[in-house]
Parts: structure tokens; sequence; C-alpha cells
């Protein structure tokens, strides 16, 4: 793994974070362009405000952190049955995306269509995949005997033993990732005897799978706008 040897592997994901902003950007902005149109004079000096770039900028920033992250996380740790789990929810989200796309247009006008295909396609793909994902995370999951008789603050401390050893702004970076993982994985042991705790342990398996479809999209989108387009 990369991450052992440099904090510089970090550079590894800035193309997938720069593919993912630009494929954000007018998912975020087209649509607010279109709605502006029809609601603001054309001699209003509002025009110059409400561009929708500033918005967009935030938007597009924080759901690539987001989804960087937290792919980058789930891969650290990850088996090969799960890159496979991955990929193939990754491409069923793209196949779905173009498939609905081209059905929504028959409908709708652009940027509405793409719009509504990006939301339709996220639920559709996510919400079976989340429950396929949860079920087989929590059918696996190891429950140390260690965290039976551990505190919160104890627990934290073995999640924290997990971390690579090795210092770097990266392992300061992963504490709190690993931290939330020993906490998640202690509160799910201490309330063992209610079966409702499989859902406090998958809770953040359905923001990652939302995530990774979403994520498919727009790389899907980028490619149709940015190289299939561009070509013909």
């Amino acid at each position: 793994m990369a991450y052992e040897y440099s904090d510089l592997a970090i550079l590894g994901l800035v193309p997938l974070a720069l593919v993912v902003f630009v494929g954000t950007w007018p998912v975020t902005m087209d649509p607010w362009k279109v709605q502006l149109q029809l609601a603001l004079r054309e001699d209003s000096p509002l025009s110059a405000l409400l561009t929708g770039r500033i918005r967009s900028a935030i938007l597009s920033t924080l759901f690539t952190f987001v989804a960087v992250c937290l792919l980058a996380w789930q891969s650290l740790e990850a088996s090969a049955f799960d890159f496979l789990v991955m990929g193939a929810v990754f491409l069923l989200s793209g196949c779905l995306f173009s498939i609905i796309e081209g059905r929504s247009l028959r409908h709708f006008h652009q940027p509405f269509a793409r719009a509504i295909s990006i939301s339709l396609t996220t639920w559709l793909a996510a919400v079976p995949a989340t429950i396929i994902v949860a079920t087989y995370i929590w059918s696996e999951a190891k429950q140390p005997g260690a965290m039976i008789d551990a505190t919160l603050q104890e627990a934290v401390q073995i999640g924290l033993s997990n971390l690579p050893e090795r210092g770097g702004w990266i392992a300061a970076f992963l504490e709190v990732p690993y931290a939330y993982e020993a906490a998640k994985l202690w509160g799910v042991v201490q309330l063992r005897e209610y079966p409702a705790a499989g859902v406090l342990f998958s809770l953040d398996t359905a923001l990652f799978v939302f995530v990774l479809c979403r994520t498919a999209v727009i790389l899907t989108l980028f490619v149709k706008v940015n190289v299939i387009l561009e070509r013909e």
C-alpha cells in the first residue's frame, strides 16, 4: 500500500478530486442558471450578484471532499471482495444513469432531465445496494472481546491501535475515522442484545453507498460530456 511509504501518496487522489469537482460543477450550476433566467429580469442589477458561482463552488467542493475522503478511507482496508462489490455498484450506477437520462430526455429539457436522472439513479442504485452491503458487513463484522468490558475511551484507544505504525499528517487525519469505527463497534457490542443495533452499525454504510453511487454518476457524466461528446 502506497500509504505505508509516504504521505505524498495523497497526491494520487488529486486526479479523482479534480474529475469529481469538474463533474459536479455543471450539476449544481446549470439548473440554477435556468431558474435564474426564468425568475430574474434581464435589467435587474441582482443578475451580477446571483450568478450561482459561489453556491456551485461550495456545493462542488463539499461533495468532492466528502466523496474522496470516504472512498479513500473505505479503500484502505477493503478486501478483494469489497473492491469487487464496490466496482459492481459503481458500474451499475453508471449504466443505470445512462439509461435513465436517455429516457428522461423524452420528457424533460436539459438540465432538468439530467438533474432528475442523477437523483433517481442514486436512489434506485443506492437503496438495494445499501441493504446488500450492510447485510454483508453486519454478518462479517468481528466483535473483539476486549470491547465487551471496555469503556468508550478504551474502545477508542483500541481502534487507534489499528493505525499503521508511522507518523505523519495522514496518520493524524486518519485518527478520526479509526476512532469513529471503534466507537461505533463499541456501541454495537454494548447493545448486542438488541437486534436494532445492526441499524446503528449500518448507518455510515448507507452514507458510503449513496456517495459511491453519486460519484459513479458524476464520473459517468464527466466522461459523456468531456470525452465522448468532445470527440463527436
